[in-house]
């Protein structure tokens, strides 16, 4: 059986913490992905080097899938390596 990967997303809760003020160090939303007992959190984290781009940011949530904190130039690239870590085994 293939169980596919469920994408859920909420309101960060740093953000909530965060709500009002001039600058946030985090993107608003913050993505679960989830696959058996397994969840990598994936989130945005705008202008992180000064620089104007934002970086991804995935880490585990439950399962102890993500080693250490992975942090990516796109979402696209970030999803990639979600995919990646969830074939695992």
């Amino acid at each position: 059986m293939n169980e596919e990967i469920k994408i859920s997303e909420r309101i960060h809760s740093l953000f909530k913490e965060f709500e009002g003020k001039a600058w946030c160090p985090i993107g608003e939303k913050q993505f679960i992905y989830s696959k058996k007992n397994k969840e990598i959190s994936l989130i945005s984290l705008p202008d992180y080097l000064g620089n104007g781009k934002t970086v991804w940011e995935i880490y585990s949530l439950k399962g102890n899938t993500v080693k250490e904190i992975e942090r990516f130039n796109s979402k696209k690239e970030a999803e990639k390596r979600i995919k990646e870590l969830f074939k695992k085994k």
